[in-house]
């Protein structure tokens, strides 16, 4: 299997045998050791090696806790919405009462508050009365109640009764009412009760119109026989904005359904005490709208109106249709549907990709009150998306660097990284890219819960090195059908971490007084790197933050350093060697400066001070382009700008590497979908390849995203109501006059063009514009629609499909046509920047860092220099330090007061420079530059 090509979704098929291969192969074993250096025998020694370990069993099962959900007791799915949509159950176009209440012919029906047994169906029943505030003082106004009965929640303008006859009597908890159909109800009420409704004792007797005006729909045509209807309402992303704005086609990666149907929505989410909680908080927190003013007593409460209580408790109880009759499957659960396309799917702006229907008509109200919760959705999509950006991102600078697996002679499958290869995504292409991009997003998100659907969405892209915590382990809990992800996470490591410094176990072990001696300081960050890699010297990654005080220094002198302590040990530069040997990888992070100049600079810096860590010989140089193909021509010329730089032969390959891709720079500030494009450029542009680093994003990564970002949508699509003389359709939608946000009008199907490309059931312009749609008939709505994507996933309470998460990481493999289209914009951008980033690695801009670096780690102190040593090392760039004016004599302050005001643009002038990249005005950025050689410090 492993000698064949492999897809992701068969490598996750592979299980424990991939797991076992995929991370033991780079680190200590013999035979792949042998398969690195070309042997005949490897292919069957891996077999072998692979077969000893699958012979150890299955692993340890893991926590029940791990891997389960259970719901939130702090969740009150009531309260997880807008506050204004807490008067929506009023403002739809049709209203509900059960068939004993409704119209029987008469010529002015009037939608009781109170109605009759009928037909062996109950009568309504109240469940209370509340308060209604007034003006202090106010003896004229009519008083006023809210009747909550199990149907409506109704307002009643009061009077006195007189010596009518009472049809029901409250006296403080729940009555069926015993009377007849009746236009006016007479109602008595003890004296307790008049006080908690805060009415004058003399009302022990009221009357009401029995009409409940919020049921009355004056002007609409979909409420004649008052059976509620069915509300779609759908979820889209609209457009492609901000750092997605150069997109077009299916290019969005729809994800994250599930953790929300899982989390708040499947099971029994409706309690007594959460109706209860949710009734009193709502009706503090609406603002009253009868009465408002100083004095007014509310101790009654505010305004009760705003909740349907008689529509929860029928959730609670089963009995939607008040007939008496509960459904103990319905006990409970969230009447609704959801439709949804299978999560991991591509899709272009504009697209339905899931929605939500009532599954009772009482319900209309109830998908639009959901909207809230689900239109969040919005986040672990943005950031699938951009993921998925992002390593196509790096993909195409992989291909056009010439970029080859260092996975391909262990597994003996192709390894240059070409569109065709990277498309297939056989085992050796897939695991090289595994680490390419690091989500650092935990500390930089809004939330924990932010952080685990961001997290989550990372993974959908096929990367496996997240610091985010939360985003695996919710992929344990709410994606692990069949213990699928279990069997990635825990079998293939698809979801790692390693060994990482940060800045406190660095900085610790030097004294930063500003006495402190600065020679013991330096040979204590150099005992601090020691000691990381010593710690973790049997890991197959460790990453090792450099720049705690001068990252130039770092690299220039500590990391290549043979010194060995007098307490012994292997000095730096041998524990490297031996990490080499053992096909290890070794992480060099910076966490400072600019990326698009510092990433070639310390780049040509290892490649003078670690040249046992550079491929020697570099990969024959293939064609990336057809001769046919416009873009050849264009790149051809950027090769022999970067040609030239590198000073090797046109045809020569210039992009140099570590061998086996096992020391790279771990790039992890600055990073987001905007700027890595230019760090790669920048790095093939003076000569390297895509794979001498890696990136990690946090913020740039996980949060600065937005509901906007891809314009995304929730809207009520259409009605349908049965009526009086069958069933009807309103087809709803929006268009506004200033334009920008018009929805589908309708309920919308959606299906696949001829061409394969999915798109909302419609009449389509040669273009791709809709020219008219073609929403669901009420049939189609009843029957469905034959070919229509989007399936049935939630109902009543019950997940129906769980999705399958190497299934989603399969449908969001990045497409030929997709990758083609970012190759071309890498072209075009190294095209227009080649020029200017070839300056960053100057021979001026390179002598201003290795001064910096002769500073030493304590470079803010005045001390001597290691001038001496530091042209001893870099021979090359003599020359330079010279002409920059570094001078033996000076000291580490003189130096750098020299080099910030001769040679540095200000922050000012940065600035502009930035601009003007954004702009894509190289000439003004040239020009901003002036006679500078670095943009900072």
């Amino acid at each position: 299997a492993i000698s064949a090509s492999t897809t992701l979704q068969q490598r996750h098929k592979l299980n424990r045998l991939e797991g076992a291969s995929t991370r033991l192969v780079p680190c200590t074993s013999a035979a792949m050791g042998q398969a690195c250096a070309g042997q005949k025998n490897s292919a069957v020694q891996d077999a072998q090696a692979i077969s000893a370990i699958t012979d150890e069993g299955p692993p340890t099962e893991m926590p029940a806790r791990l891997i389960s959900t259970k719901p939130n007791a702090e969740n009150n799915i009531i309260l997880m919405t807008d506050g204004y949509k807490f008067s929506h159950h009023k403002q739809f176009p049709v209203s509900w009462l059960p068939p004993q209440a409704r119209p029987t012919g008469e010529c002015a029906f009037q939608p009781p508050i109170l109605f009759p047994a009928k037909d062996g169906k109950p009568a309504a029943e109240i469940i209370c009365l509340r308060h209604v505030p007034r003006l202090p003082g106010d003896d004229k106004s009519p008083y006023k109640i809210t009747v909550v009965t199990n149907v409506s929640t109704a307002v009643a303008e009061i009077e006195e009764a007189g010596g009518d006859e009472a049809d029901i009597s409250y006296e403080g908890k729940a009555v069926r009412y015993s009377g007849a159909k009746k236009d006016v109800i007479v109602m008595s009420l003890t004296a307790a009760e008049c006080t908690k409704l805060k009415i004058p004792e003399k009302f022990t007797k009221v009357k009401f119109a029995n009409v409940d005006e919020s049921k009355l729909k004056r002007g609409s045509n979909l409420n004649d026989n008052f059976e509620g209807g069915y509300n779609v309402s759908y979820f889209t992303p609209r457009s492609y904005s901000h750092i997605f704005s150069h997109l077009k086609g299916e290019n969005i990666v729809f994800f994250g359904l599930q953790y929300f149907i899982k989390t708040y929505l499947m099971g029994e989410v409706i309690t007594k005490d959460v109706i209860d909680e949710a009734d009193a908080f709502i009706a503090r927190y609406m603002a009253d709208v009868r009465v408002a003013g100083p004095g007014v007593d509310f101790t009654g409460g505010y305004d009760y109106t705003m909740f349907p209580r008689g529509d929860w408790e029928a959730m609670l109880s089963g009995d939607y249709d008040a007939a008496g009759i509960t459904q103990p499957c319905n006990k409970g659960v969230l009447p609704i549907k959801i439709e949804a396309l299978p999560e991991g799917t591509l899709a272009s702006p504009g697209v339905c990709l899931f929605k939500i229907t009532n599954t009772h008509p009482r319900f209309f109200w109830l998908p639009n009150f959901l909207e809230t919760l689900l239109v969040q959705v919005w986040y672990p999509m943005s950031v699938a998306t951009q993921s998925r950006e992002f390593k196509k991102t790096i993909q195409a600078y992989s291909i056009l660097s010439q970029r080859v697996s260092q996975m391909a002679p262990i597994f003996n499958l192709p390894g240059e990284f070409t569109v065709d290869s990277v498309v297939e995504d056989n085992l050796a292409i897939h695991i090289a890219q595994v680490f390419d991009l690091l989500d650092f997003g935990y500390r930089g998100v809004s939330s924990h819960e932010t952080a685990s659907l961001g997290s989550a969405g990372y993974y959908t892209a096929g990367l496996e090195g997240s610091d985010t915590v939360a985003g695996s382990r919710m992929l344990l809990k709410c994606y692990n059908a069949a213990s699928n992800f279990s069997a990635i996470f825990q079998s293939n490591h698809g979801a790692t971490s390693v060994p990482a410094a940060e800045h406190s176990t660095i900085t610790s072990w030097a004294d930063v007084s500003p006495d402190a001696d600065y020679v013991e300081y330096e040979k204590q960050e150099y005992n601090a790197f020691r000691n990381m890699i010593k710690q973790y010297m049997p890991s197959f990654a460790v990453s090792l933050v450099s720049d705690g005080f001068n990252i130039w220094n770092a690299v220039a002198r500590l990391w290549p350093s043979d010194v060995v302590p007098v307490d012994g040990g292997d000095s730096m530069r041998a524990m490297l060697t031996k990490r080499l040997e053992a096909y290890q990888l070794s992480l060099i992070r910076p966490d400072s400066g600019e990326g698009i100049e510092t990433l070639p600079q310390l780049l040509t810096i290892l490649h003078t001070a670690l040249p046992e860590h550079f491929e020697s010989d570099l990969p024959e140089l293939k064609p990336v382009f057809s001769k046919d193909d416009p873009y050849a021509e264009k790149f051809d010329k950027v090769l022999e700008k970067i040609q030239a730089k590198v000073k090797v032969g046109k045809g020569k390959n210039p992009f140099r590497r570590f061998k086996g891709q096992q020391m790279r720079i771990l790039q992890g500030d600055g990073v987001a979908l905007d700027t890595v494009g230019d760090m790669l450029a920048s790095l093939l542009a003076n000569g390297f390849c895509a794979n001498a680093v890696h990136f990690g994003s946090g913020g740039g990564l996980l949060q600065k995203l937005n509901r906007d970002s891809l314009a995304c949508a929730f809207k009520c699509c259409a009605m349908y109501v049965v009526g009086k003389e069958g069933g009807k359709v309103f087809p709803v939608g929006k268009d506004p006059i200033a334009g920008g946000k018009k929805s589908y009008g309708g309920n919308p199907p959606v299906v696949r063009s001829k061409e394969g490309i999915l798109q909302n059931r419609g009449e389509y312009s040669t273009d791709g514009e809709m020219l008219k749609a073609l929403p669901m008939s009420y049939d189609e709505f009843v029957q469905g629609v034959p070919g229509d994507q989007l399936k049935k996933v939630f109902e009543d309470g019950r997940l129906l499909q769980e999705q399958d998460f190497s299934e989603i990481q399969a449908r969001a493999k990045i497409t030929k046509a997709a990758l083609n289209e970012a190759v071309g914009m890498a072209v075009d951008n190294l095209a227009l920047k080649t020029e200017f980033f070839q300056k960053m690695s100057s021979d001026e801009a390179m002598a201003v860092r290795l001064a910096e670096a002769s500073c030493g780690s304590k470079w803010k102190h005045d001390h001597s220099t290691h001038l001496d040593d530091v042209k001893k090392a870099f021979p090359q760039f003599s020359a330079a330090l010279d002409k920059i004016g570094i001078k033996p004599q000076m000291s580490s302050c003189a130096v750098m007061e020299h080099i910030k005001k001769e040679h540095v643009c200000d922050k000012a002038t940065a600035k502009k420079i930035f601009r003007a990249l954004e702009d894509q005005d190289m000439d003004d950025a040239i020009k901003k530059m002036g006679t500078k050689h670095c943009l900072t410090l």
